[in-house]
């Protein structure tokens, strides 16, 4: 399994991983804007990692950097975070976050917040933040309008 950085040559591939994650999500009726995601891509503060295996990409992690509202204080925080369903317990959840964490270190970052916002496996994926040394801190709460 290979983990790198978005390359633009790679970009159609990761925005069908988006729409994927989209239609699998509490959020399937929301129509994907291709150009507002590549738009996403070339944030200066983001980064876009990608778990291929076998020649496919099989998953992806998106984030940037930023200060609190409240203090100076840096931290990174995921916009997306996604592995198809049949390469979830594989290895490559794992090293995608491990990939995001030493860019966050990287770049000064000093805390790292992941929110669970698609309502696909919440518990299962709490566990695995968990795991990982992460502790819960709040949750999220949709209410949709149309």
């Amino acid at each position: 399994m290979k983990i790198s950085r978005l390359s633009n040559d790679q970009f159609n591939l990761f925005y069908e991983l988006v729409c994927s994650m989209i239609a699998e999500s509490e959020f399937d009726k929301a129509l994907p804007d291709k150009n507002q995601i590549y738009l996403m891509t070339l944030m200066p503060n983001g980064i876009v990692f990608l778990a291929e295996k076998d020649n496919k990409l099989i998953g992806f992690i998106a984030g940037i950097t930023q200060k609190y509202f409240f203090s100076d204080r840096m931290k990174s925080t995921d916009m997306g975070f996604f592995v198809l369903p049949e390469y979830r317990g594989s290895s490559a959840a794992i090293r995608l976050v491990q990939a995001f964490e030493k860019w966050s270190k990287d770049q000064g970052v000093e805390d790292i917040c992941f929110g669970q916002t698609t309502a696909i496996d919440i518990e299962k994926t709490q566990r695995f933040y968990t795991h990982l040394g992460y502790k819960t801190v709040g949750f999220n709460t949709v209410k949709h309008l149309h």
